[in-house]
């Protein structure tokens, strides 16, 4: 080969790159392992997915599972009002507090306190065109042993008071950040100097749990939600698909042949792509372009079938973004089960608008659908649709779904929202949870609160410290995807040792 002819095919393969990058194939090229399966550390038999929603801007979560004893003075649920600033009304804007009446009732097994989810929480009919559909909603779930919370959860690198935090005892870096407490949930760790904060925790248990990609190349992490460092680990990048499918690289289909040269343009691409290239970067890239056209055709192929073994049936809402991802992570379930014989999986979805410095109510709306309770009405109605088509696709045992936000909020308003906090509420659901449950410790709601029998702390905001960490939650998920070893635990949750439990027990074994 000339000098002129190499020096045009690495030009081609540079200005290739620059088009995937723009968007073709973007979501192809980081996606597949770089060598070969490495022996996990820690395995089960059977397939088990992970599936994290990502509430984006913190979700107020003392307002989606609060007290509810009775309104008397003194009760939980008043402690609650109280420190909310009052149930909000027309006559009261600044009040942050729901309605007893509004909060649907849940009997917590083991508490001696009943609770209320926020009303958004109820069963629905999910309609999409001419179709629709009745699911349950989270309450339902609750109530059946199918969904559980982990109660005033976060980033901690150890268990902390109130006046060891004022003392200057170690706590994460940069609190009520967005962008560092999302990072902290991410890594599960609230160190990120530590040599492993270079991956996400999901990431760190694929890597035990999955060893590496599947026979054809396809990742053991998937996002539905652009990059994300939760998905990263050694030598494993998340393979990134949109609610709409693979994102195939345009003009480039072999065997097809129109007015824009397809099947040519194909066959010029793949002759670049077996060059043997001498600089070694040059070779690798051309591999994983080479591999990742390969995979997303071959998962295009399969999603879109035409005798439809690669949808799911299940109607979910139209017009809500979190149910669009969530049914392409149902249909990704189906066919990576079927077609590869995948054994874990580990995926990543999101939806935001949860930073509610203002507007978490709307004067004269309802309180299910506007304001805080229209984005809980999103999640409510695509966490019941999605378990509907996992009953559908035979994965409700095999599949955990949860929530992770940047962090709670206050409990006192501003004016119409709440401000940035610490600790929250965060959701856990699948057949495998043990339901109907409340797990950690859910806190007194009060201001400042500083009782250390209690292990109840607060600042002047109602900003409360957690009293569960992200690593024990993300140890406690890790377990059940198999990663059973205490060292192989320990190795990917370097703060877990400060914590009296890795295992918090809301998963089946």
């Amino acid at each position: 080969m000339t000098h002129s002819r190499q020096s045009d095919r690495r030009q081609f393969i540079r200005q290739l790159g620059g088009s995937f990058a723009l968007g073709s194939v973007a979501s192809l090229l980081p996606q597949l392992m770089l060598t070969p399966r490495a022996a996990a550390a820690s395995k089960g038999t059977g397939y088990r997915a992970l599936v994290c929603v990502y509430l984006a801007g913190a979700n107020d979560s003392y307002n989606w599972l609060v007290p509810r004893d009775s309104e008397s003075s003194g009760s939980r649920y008043d402690t609650y009002r109280a420190s909310r600033g009052g149930v909000y009304s027309s006559g009261n804007t600044s009040g942050l507090a729901l309605a007893f009446n509004d909060l649907m009732p849940i009997a917590p097994a083991g508490s001696s306190t009943a609770y209320g989810l926020h009303p958004s929480s109820t069963d629905f009919t999910a309609v999409n065109g001419s179709n629709s559909q009745p699911h349950s909603g989270l309450h339902t779930l609750f109530n059946q042993g199918k969904a559980a919370f982990v109660c005033n959860c976060g980033p901690l690198v150890q268990p902390i008071s109130k006046t060891e935090y004022e003392n200057g005892a170690p706590r994460p870096a940069q609190l009520f950040s967005h962008n560092d407490q999302e990072l902290q949930w991410h890594l599960g760790m609230a160190a990120p100097n530590d040599p492993m904060s270079r991956f996400g925790w999901g990431g760190r248990v694929a890597k035990l749990t999955a060893g590496g990609a599947l026979s054809n190349g396809l990742s053991p992490t998937l996002s539905l939600a652009g990059a994300s460092r939760f998905l990263i680990g050694d030598q494993i990048m998340p393979y990134q698909l949109s609610s709409g499918g693979i994102n195939l690289i345009d003009n480039y289909t072999a065997g097809v042949s129109d007015s824009n040269f397809s099947s040519q343009r194909r066959a010029l691409l793949n002759d670049l792509l077996d060059d043997n290239y001498d600089h070694p970067f040059s070779r690798e890239y051309a591999r994983v372009v080479k591999r990742s056209l390969e995979v997303g055709e071959s998962l295009s192929g399969l999603l879109e079938a035409s005798d439809g073994s690669g949808n799911v049936s299940a109607v979910f809402p139209a017009g809500n973004t979190l149910a669009d991802q969530l049914k392409m992570v149902a249909r990704m379930i189906k066919v990576s089960r079927a077609a590869f014989s995948a054994q874990r999986q580990v995926y990543y979805v999101r939806v935001g608008s949860f930073d509610l410095h203002s507007g978490m109510f709307v004067a004269g709306g309802a309180v299910a659908s506007t304001g805080h309770g229209e984005l809980l009405t999103t999640v409510n109605e695509a966490l019941g649709a999605f378990w509907t088509s996992l009953g559908e696709i035979g994965a409700q045992e095999e599949v955990t779904t949860f929530t992770m936000s940047d962090f709670g909020r206050t409990l006192s308003g501003n004016g119409s929202g709440s401000d940035h906090a610490w600790g929250g509420n965060m959701l856990v659901l699948g057949n495998a949870v043990r339901g109907g449950q409340l797990y950690g410790k859910y806190p007194n709601l009060l201001i400042n609160a500083n009782d250390n029998a209690g292990s109840d702390w607060s600042f002047s905001r109602g900003q409360y410290i957690p009293t569960t960490s992200v690593d024990q939650v993300a140890a406690t998920l890790a377990r059940w995807m198999g990663v059973t070893d205490s060292a192989a635990l320990g190795a990917i949750f370097p703060l877990l040792d400060n914590f009296s439990s890795s295992d918090l027990g809301f998963m089946n074994a």
